[in-house]
C-alpha cells in the first residue's frame, strides 16, 4: 500500500476540492448566507491551497526527492496530522456552538485539509532529512574506504617494486650468468637455466602490468593533452629494436593530441608487442595508421599473423584466469586503460591473413606546455 502513497495523495487532494465545490454549490442553490461569511471564505481558500499542495506532493514524491523507503513514515505523518488536527477542532466545535450546519461542515473540511497538509509537509521534511543523513554517512564511509584502498594500493605498489621485482631481477641475473659463463653446461641444465631466465623476465612483465593497473585504480591520476604522434613513434621504435626481423609501416599525421596520461604508451606497447609475439609469418609485418575523427583520434594496428580464433574473440580483453603462453595482463590492461581515458578498443578484422585492432581515444587540443612523462617502468 505504501508504494501507492503518491496516487492516494493526489486522489485525496482531488476529493477535498470536490467536497468543497459540492459545499459551495449546495449553499448557492439553497441561497444560504454562509457564502458571504468571512470565516467560511477564508476556510474555503485555505482548504483549496492545502488540497492543491497535497496533490502536488503526490506528484513530487514520485520524483527523486525522497526515497520510497520513506513512504511509510510520510504516510503516518499524513494520517496522524489529519486525525489529530480534526479531533482537536471537533473538540473546539463541541464547546463553541456554531451558527449553522454549513459552518460545521466547512470547519470540519478545513480541519481535515489543513491537518493532512501539515502532516504531509512534516513527513516529507523528515523523510528528506533522513535521506540526506544516510547519504552523508555513506559518503563519509565511502571516503574512508577509498582512503584505505589508496593506502593499500600504494603499499602493494611498493612491495611489487622493491621486493618482488628485486627478487625477479636477482633470479634473472643468476640465470643469465649461468647461461653466459658455462659454455660446456649440460644441455639439460642449460634448458633449466633458460626456463628460469624466461620465467624471470615474464615475472617482470607481470609486475609492470600490475603496477600500471594499481596506478590506474588508485584514482590519483589526472588526464591531460598527450602527443599521440610522438607516443606512436616511440613505441614503433621500441618494437623494431626489440624484434629485429619485424617490418613496420606507419601512416600517422603530425600533431595528434588525445586526452590521456603517462600510461598511454602502455596501450600501444602491448598491442604492438602482441602483433609480433603471436605472429607465425616468416617476416612479421605490422601496420600502424591514425586519423582524426570528429571527437576522437582513431588508431588502427594491423598484422599478418594467423588471426584470432572465433571462440577467443569475446574474451580477448578479459583477465586471464589460467596459465597461458604469457603471464602478462596484456590486452586486459589495454582495455582498462582505454576505458579510463573514455575511449574504446576492439578487434575490427581477423582471419588467416591477420588481425586489425582499432583504438579510439578522445581528441583534444594541444597545450603550450604539453609534455609526455615517461611511462611507468617495471
Amino acid at each position: 500500500m505504501h508504494e501507492k502513497l503518491p496516487c492516494l495523495l493526489r486522489w485525496f487532494g482531488v476529493l477535498l476540492l470536490a467536497v468543497q465545490a459540492g459545499e459551495v454549490l449546495t449553499h448557492w442553490v439553497l441561497g444560504a448566507n454562509v457564502l458571504v461569511n468571512g470565516a467560511f471564505v477564508m476556510g474555503a481558500a485555505s482548504t483549496a491551497i492545502a488540497a492543491i499542495g497535497i496533490i502536488y506532493g503526490g506528484y513530487w514524491l514520485e520524483g527523486v526527492q525522497v526515497s520510497s523507503r520513506r513512504y511509510p513514515r510520510i504516510a503516518w505523518w499524513w494520517i496522524g496530522g489529519l486525525v489529530t488536527f480534526t479531533l482537536l477542532n471537533v473538540g473546539f466545535m463541541a464547546v463553541m456552538p456554531t451558527e449553522s450546519w454549513g459552518i460545521v461542515v466547512g470547519w470540519t473540511r478545513w480541519a481535515v485539509a489543513f491537518g493532512a497538509g501539515v502532516g504531509l509537509l512534516l513527513g516529507v521534511l523528515e523523510g528528506r532529512a533522513i535521506d540526506q543523513a544516510i547519504t552523508a554517512e555513506r559518503a563519509t564511509v565511502r571516503s574512508e574506504q577509498l582512503e584505505e584502498q589508496r593506502t593499500m594500493l600504494d603499499y602493494l605498489n611498493s612491495v611489487l617494486r622493491h621486493e618482488v621485482l628485486n627478487s625477479a631481477n636477482i633470479i634473472d641475473g643468476y640465470a643469465t650468468q649461468i647461461l653466459e659463463a658455462e659454455s660446456e653446461l649440460d644441455p639439460e641444465y642449460r634448458k633449466h637455466a633458460t626456463i628460469i631466465h624466461e620465467e624471470a623476465n615474464e615475472m617482470s612483465t607481470v609486475i609492470a602490468d600490475v603496477r600500471v593497473l594499481l596506478e590506474t585504480a588508485s584514482g590519483t591520476h589526472e588526464l591531460y593533452p598527450v602527443d599521440l604522434t610522438r607516443v606512436l613513434a616511440e613505441e614503433v621504435a621500441k618494437l623494431t629494436n626489440r624484434y629485429g626481423d619485424v617490418e613496420v609501416r606507419t601512416d600517422v599525421p603530425d600533431e595528434l593530441v588525445v586526452q590521456a596520461d603517462e600510461l598511454l604508451p602502455r596501450i600501444f606497447g602491448n598491442v604492438l608487442s602482441n602483433a609480433v609475439t603471436h605472429n607465425d609469418a616468416n617476416t612479421p609485418t605490422v601496420s600502424v595508421s591514425a586519423e582524426r575523427m570528429d571527437d576522437t583520434v582513431r588508431v588502427q594496428i594491423e598484422d599478418n599473423g594467423p588471426g584470432i580464433r572465433p571462440d577467443a574473440i569475446d574474451s580477448l580483453f578479459e583477465r586471464e584466469k589460467g596459465r597461458g603462453t604469457t603471464h602478462g595482463l596484456g590486452l586486459y590492461l589495454v582495455d582498462e586503460l582505454v576505458s579510463t581515458y573514455g575511449g574504446t578498443v576492439e578487434v575490427t578484422e581477423t582471419g588467416p591473413d591477420g588481425s586489425q585492432f582499432t583504438i579510439d581515444l578522445p581528441r583534444t587540443e594541444s597545450s603550450d606546455d604539453e609534455t609526455v612523462p615517461e611511462p611507468i617502468a617495471a
